[in-house]
């Protein structure tokens, strides 16, 4: 895919655990796609496992009109970075709010078909499958140790609309025996399509559009 090298903000983010461009290359890819929807201004969007809210401001950086925007998060140590990097980005229609919780909570009936669009840089690793640090803040951000990664597709499918989209940045599995290509198309059957729309730095960006 093609990269800018534009920098929209100066991000608040913890010491622990700093984002990685691969965030701003997804957003910089579903910016793309939903400019040729016919009223992104109406787009009620979704950024899952957030963190300090990356990929959703700059999906809102890319393109101005998406400015409806949900934020979850399980950690709320990324609060004050959060709502330091919003105020950068804020407009008079902006509606950005975060929500301090775990992804299985969208299987909550408030939830049920929400959103237009989510957009995730879910945790790369699955438990077993590397060394944990003694430092859980690193740990939760690095490993599915709140929720695992069957929860996550559900949830996802679960709170979106007929026809919604969500793009994932999910890394391959191939080194670890698996495919999650194939696993999230298993999870998947019979409730949405799935594709791979393309790829930053050797992760895939997963593109799941529900049935209507």
């Amino acid at each position: 895919m093609s990269k800018n090298t534009i920098y929209s903000y100066s991000y608040h983010q913890p010491e622990d655990y700093r984002f990685s461009l691969d965030s701003v290359f997804l957003a910089q890819k579903v910016a793309e796609v939903l400019k040729t929807h016919h009223a992104p201004e109406t787009l009620r969007v979704l950024d899952l496992c957030s963190g300090c809210g990356v990929v959703g401001l700059e999906l809102n950086f890319n393109l101005k009109s998406v400015n409806k925007i949900d934020f979850l998060e399980v950690q709320d140590v990324y609060r004050p970075f959060f709502e330091k990097n919003a105020e950068q980005a804020k407009s008079e229609s902006s509606e950005f709010n975060f929500l301090c919780m775990n992804y299985a909570d969208l299987l909550k009936d408030s939830f049920k078909e929400k959103y237009d669009v989510i957009v995730s840089n879910p945790p790369y690793f699955f438990m077993g499958e590397g060394l944990l640090s003694p430092n859980e803040f690193k740990n939760r951000c690095r490993f599915f140790i709140d929720s695992d990664f069957k929860i996550l597709i559900s949830s996802t499918l679960y709170s979106l609309k007929p026809e919604g989209r969500a793009f994932l940045l999910v890394r391959p599995g191939t080194h670890h025996g698996r495919n999650l290509q194939d696993e999230i198309k298993k999870l998947s059957a019979g409730l949405a399509t799935v594709q791979v729309l393309d790829e930053v730095r050797g992760t895939n960006i997963v593109e799941l559009i529900k049935n209507s």
